[in-house]
């Protein structure tokens, strides 16, 4: 990846920063202050460097490699680590991705960076406090099982992942990636083109129109039951459709801003594309990709890379 060691070094500047020190405080002043065994520079490399064996461990061969000769009770890491501002780590992150995009050399297709949306859902430990604040993923009826839904967009050609988002286990995966994509200007900056692909779970007229208001081009692919009397009435395999925004697609949205411009608009035409697979199957995608950069055999290859 390019730079990755100039990158790495900027991040471990930041790390370093009293401004950062200051966030990482959690509001509260008094926090790590004290010259301790471990200092928050160093607690900060112990939490991104984990390898996955137990805490004693992690510590134990960290303060063999950054501090010699000098050991850290498990107690005293985890009473300080409980004072961390979870947010720091967050801002790290920005911090990291926003540097690899503010130079030249990353991977686009056709000068767009091809963005992925996906979400999906995550056991977690099962306490009175993760059922509360998340949810349960379980059937009702049955033993509940705590979870939580995550939500991400992820460059596919840099892998990087720009942005993710922890939330309550049932969450509307199209809304989210819509807060998700108004983010993505602040990281790869207000000229970078880019365009978001999604699979079956994301199509929605609503998304679809607010998307192309704000100019954001997209790629979706359809269940057979999404745009049915369209799908039904194509006859070539790549051509734009008028989809008429009649009673029953506003239904939902009535009394809603969405709802009221649906009703202005009256109809959107989007592009649906056939894609052929294996044994006679097909899929149908839809999007509004213009036909002149993006030609039809691109739109597998684009929808493939997700």
């Amino acid at each position: 990846m390019k730079d990755s060691q100039k990158r790495t070094c900027c991040d471990i500047s930041l790390i370093h920063q009293d401004e950062f020190h200051d966030f990482c405080r959690n509001g509260n002043l008094s926090s790590f202050i004290r010259n301790r065994k471990m200092p928050l520079t160093d607690r900060l490399f112990t939490m991104i460097n984990r390898r996955g064996i137990t805490l004693s461990l992690e510590l134990r061969n960290y303060m063999k490699t950054a501090h010699p000769g000098m050991e850290i009770s498990k107690p005293g890491y985890l009473k300080q680590r409980m004072k961390l501002n979870p947010l720091a780590f967050y801002e790290l992150y920005r911090h990291h991705n926003r540097n690899f995009y503010a130079e030249p050399g990353f991977s686009a297709f056709h000068g767009y960076l091809v963005l992925a949306a996906d979400g999906s859902g995550i056991n977690i430990p099962t306490t009175k406090e993760t059922l509360e604040e998340f949810g349960t993923s379980s059937r009702k009826g049955t033993k509940p099982q705590a979870s939580i839904g995550l939500g991400c967009l992820y460059d596919v050609m840099n892998r990087m992942i720009l942005e993710s988002d922890c939330c309550k286990c049932k969450f509307d995966e199209m809304r989210l990636a819509e807060e998700q994509i108004d983010r993505i200007p602040e990281t790869i900056g207000a000229s970078q083109p880019f365009l978001v692909i999604m699979d079956r779970g994301y199509p929605s007229t609503a998304a679809f129109i607010r998307m192309m208001e704000k100019g954001i081009l997209f790629l979706a692919c359809l269940k057979s039951s999404d745009y049915k009397k369209e799908q039904a009435a194509l006859s070539v395999p790549d051509t734009w459709v008028d989809i008429q925004l009649d009673k029953s697609r506003i239904r939902h949205y009535k009394g809603t801003d969405i709802g009221r411009r649906m009703e202005e608009l009256g109809h959107i035409t989007l592009r649906m594309v056939k894609v052929p697979l294996p044994e006679e199957r097909e899929e149908v995608l839809i999007t509004n990709l213009p036909s002149e950069t993006f030609d039809y055999r691109q739109m597998a290859e684009l929808y493939h890379m997700r």
